[in-house]
């Protein structure tokens, strides 16, 4: 799960800026959905009907989950035997064929899709010391797809804070040789603090009135711009985790292309003793980052698996999860809980022997977490089937309980939508639908497309720490909590798939432009 977009202040926008640069197909709708609320349930009867058959058959999979899950034995493959999933990556690659086998042993129809990336990226050794006024040795990471350092590169250390673009204009020309430090240490929040769900332990939402202007992308480019040009030799990031965890995002403004300037996180605790140090006196350190790329394109693919439907068949309920994941853990929690959590619906549906109304279709995505490459893949190949996209439902925020179904601003879906999740809720306790907006994930690109689309809204469970972190690894995992995930995914797509009348589309959205 990458940060969704929006204006940020300043400091939340410097810590969070690349992990959200590259999902700009990705960005919420700037309005709500155009056609006019279905009528639906004017025969009561059949309402009922409806419900009580959904209700049982939703309380069968719980059950066949409960029984024969085979979700934990896949995710510790997943991320023990393959581990981390970089796109373009072997490792990616190697998961998206063990995945299609997986379907496959289960006896879903399933294939590749595959598509290219202009260069994969791989880690190498990085290092980083502090030489006045302390000697340190700091642990540093690069981010994803960062240019390697020429060697081991000395140079004074400059703190560059900002609040708009006017404000970084007064670093021009002062930045030539430098390690440029962008912006202050990151306010954590505090321990005690409890998020609600998984995302606002990622990113906390806004409250109370702002302090200060919020800063567009726009403005940010024109930063980005200077910097390319400042002749600066590296730039540091906050982390912004407690406990000397890093944090991972893309170095570069052009997905799979080199960054213009090596760039590299360093933990939230030796940013701020940087900063101590510097707010004194002059800092010097030394740093060798040593990430290569492929010479050339790479292969990337999706798997897409699907239960043919018996009488709508050209019609699509589908879920989803992205299979790519940052590679400083395993890929654990971001994101092959909601991978397997998918896979595991799909076995659970077609151990069931039931054969859906509408067709289900279950995608593993790729290049989620650098702009999602993988939908757009599956949204190019099926261009002529997406006015037969009846719905959408994405797992993208770890390993908590799903405890609500984000309506992404469908308004007008609400009644379909009750219809299918009152059944839910009565199986699996579930909150109300959630009228948040997250737009964070795959899901959004079906929503840019005019397609229901929807995000499930879960427990914090650890996300805080594990998302895009070292820590993202395999015994982080609660079982219990991501079986009862994978049984609302397959409930909710055999709800959808059942329900007498279509969900309707919306008008086409574009991308919003930097």
């Amino acid at each position: 799960m990458r940060p969704a977009a929006g204006t940020y202040r300043s400091n939340r926008f410097v810590q969070f800026f690349f992990a959200i640069l590259a999902a700009t197909v990705l960005l919420p709708v700037s309005a709500l959905a155009q056609s006019t609320a279905p009528q639906y349930g004017s025969d009561p009867k059949a309402t009922e009907s409806y419900r009580k058959s959904m209700e049982a058959a939703d309380q069968k999979i719980a059950d066949e989950v409960k029984a024969h899950s085979e979700l934990m034995k896949n995710e510790e493959y997943l991320t023990t035997q393959i581990g981390p999933r970089l796109t373009g990556s072997p490792q990616m690659q190697a998961a998206s064929q063990w995945t299609l086998k997986r379907f496959r042993d289960y006896g879903i129809d399933a294939h590749l899709e595959a598509t290219t990336v202009p260069h994969a990226w791989y880690r190498g050794a990085d290092s980083a010391e502090i030489v006045s006024p302390i000697l340190r040795r700091v642990p540093i990471r690069s981010m994803g797809w960062s240019k390697a350092t020429s060697g081991e590169v000395s140079a004074p250390v400059i703190f560059m804070t900002f609040k708009s673009a006017a404000d970084a204009e007064a670093y021009k020309g002062k930045l030539k040789g430098a390690i440029v430090c962008m912006g202050e240490p990151a306010t954590l929040p505090p321990a005690s603090e409890k998020p609600d769900n998984a995302y606002d332990a990622v990113i906390p939402p806004s409250r109370g009135v702002p302090t200060g202007p919020a800063m567009n992308f726009a403005e940010y480019r024109k930063i980005l711009a200077m910097l390319a040009d400042s002749g600066a030799v590296a730039i540091l990031r906050d982390s912004g985790k407690s406990n000397d965890l890093f944090n991972m995002g893309g170095a570069s403004r052009n997905a799979y292309e080199p960054s213009d300037i090596p760039s590299a996180f360093i933990a939230h605790e030796d940013y701020s003793l940087l900063y101590r140090l510097s707010q004194a006196g002059s800092v010097t350190m030394k740093i060798d980052l040593k990430g290569t790329f492929s010479p050339g394109p790479v292969p990337a693919s999706i798997t897409v698996a699907e239960i043919k439907g018996s009488e709508h068949p050209d019609e699509r309920v589908i879920i989803g999860g992205h299979l790519d994941s940052w590679d400083l853990g395993q890929g654990a929690v971001d994101n092959g809980t909601g991978a397997m959590a998918v896979l595991e619906a799909a076995r659970t549906l077609k151990a069931l022997g039931w054969q859906p109304k509408r067709t289900i279709t279950f995608i593993l995505y790729t290049g989620e977490e650098e702009g999602g490459v993988g939908v757009r893949l599956f949204l190019k190949n099926h261009a002529a089937e997406i006015p037969k996209m009846d719905a959408v439902l994405t797992h993208d925020t770890g390993t908590g309980r799903v405890f609500s179904i984000a309506l992404e601003g469908l308004y007008e879906t609400g009644p379909l939508m009750a219809e299918v999740y009152q059944p839910l809720q009565e199986v699996f306790d579930l909150r109300p639908v959630s009228t948040r907006y997250f737009g964070s994930s795959d899901h959004v690109a079906f929503l840019r497309a005019g397609v229901a689309s929807y995000f499930c809204v879960q427990a914090p469970a650890g996300y805080r720490e594990a998302h895009h972190s070292q820590t993202d690894t395999f015994d982080k995992v609660i079982p219990d909590q991501i079986n009862e995930g994978a049984a609302v995914l397959a409930a909710w797509a055999w709800n959808v798939s059942e329900l007498p009348q279509a969900f309707p589309h919306h008008a086409e959205q574009k991308a919003p432009e930097f």
